[in-house]
């Protein structure tokens, strides 16, 4: 990803699992979202067709001059920029602002396109957009591993993330986290990393096609590994979903990260995730109290 990239911005939406239809228990939003129970993000990652279209809170309205005054175009839906990053930014489970995904190379409209597609109609409603991308363009991070932080401010003095939906880190003093969350996005996009698993090591700095949506997805190889290791239990409390809910519990428990996916594929030197020591089986309520706060604490840190 080049640090010098000039159209792009940061869209501020609610957080989603996966942005393709009604969703229960989305965290943030607004009063809109609280009101109604669904924003109009709801579709933003959406496979319709190859394409994502997307959804800018609020109400899809875009200075396109504050992202690149001399590229603008028209055609019959409006004025419109090309070829622009759009990072998607959410309230994480700790309260601070979290990069969730983005979108490359993607179409941006001043204002909302309504085609009347049925592909986005909910309730009734067409869900307006004016984002339009390649749907292997359209990035989306898994929920747990959404933990690059994009600093909030309420002074113009300060760099960060405003009260406004919309940041177009245009300033002087944006461009630290502009380009941090450049290089952030650059390591997602890597996929050099060769296929083979080195001694018990299992790659998971690659990008894979769900949907048709890009998604950072953990190695099943190196989950079923560390359950193999340490047990199909919880190892902070013990808990065993088997022996309370019977068949229905058997062989579930989740696995937690130690040092999160996202910062460990993208440390130096990483060869592969190594199950024995990056890697945990917790309870959901171990696992949801590892990450009250950001980053997450250690398993030791946990008492109960």
């Amino acid at each position: 990803m080049d640090s010098t990239i000039n159209k792009m911005f940061f869209d501020h939406i609610t957080n989603m699992e996966k942005y393709c239809g009604y969703e229960k228990d989305v965290i943030g939003g607004g009063r809109y979202v609280a009101a109604e129970g669904f924003g109009h993000e709801l579709f933003n990652f959406q496979n319709d067709d190859s394409k994502c279209y997307g959804y800018t809170a609020p109400w899809c309205k875009i200075n396109l001059k504050k992202i690149s005054k001399d590229e603008i175009s028209k055609d019959v839906l409006g004025e419109y920029l090309d070829d622009v990053l759009v990072i998607f930014t959410c309230e994480g489970k700790n309260g601070k602002r979290v990069i969730a995904g983005f979108y490359q190379n993607a179409r941006v409209y001043a204002n909302p396109v309504n085609d009347g597609r049925s592909s986005r109609i909910y309730n009734g409603e067409f869900i307006p957009y004016n984002l339009i991308c390649d749907a292997d363009n359209a990035i989306l991070i898994s929920q747990n591993d959404r933990d690059f932080e994009i600093p909030h401010t309420n002074s113009k003095k300060n760099s960060g993330h405003g009260q406004s939906n919309i940041w177009y880190a245009d300033k002087n003093i944006d461009s630290t986290i502009r380009n941090e969350a450049l290089q952030y996005v650059g390591n997602i996009l890597k996929s050099n990393i060769s296929d083979e698993y080195k001694y018990s090591l299992h790659n998971e700095n690659k990008t894979y096609i769900i949907v048709s949506t890009q998604q950072i997805k953990r190695s099943r190889e190196a989950r079923n590994e560390c359950i193999k290791l340490k047990g199909c239990y919880c190892n902070i409390c013990g808990f065993d979903f088997q022996k309370t809910y019977g068949d229905l519990g058997k062989d579930y428990i989740e696995v937690h990260h130690i040092t999160s996916i996202g910062e460990l594929t993208t440390s130096k030197g990483y060869e592969g995730t190594d199950p024995a020591k990056d890697l945990i089986p917790l309870c959901s309520n171990c696992h949801s109290m590892i990450h009250r706060k950001n980053p997450p604490y250690k398993p030791n840190e946990i008492t109960i």
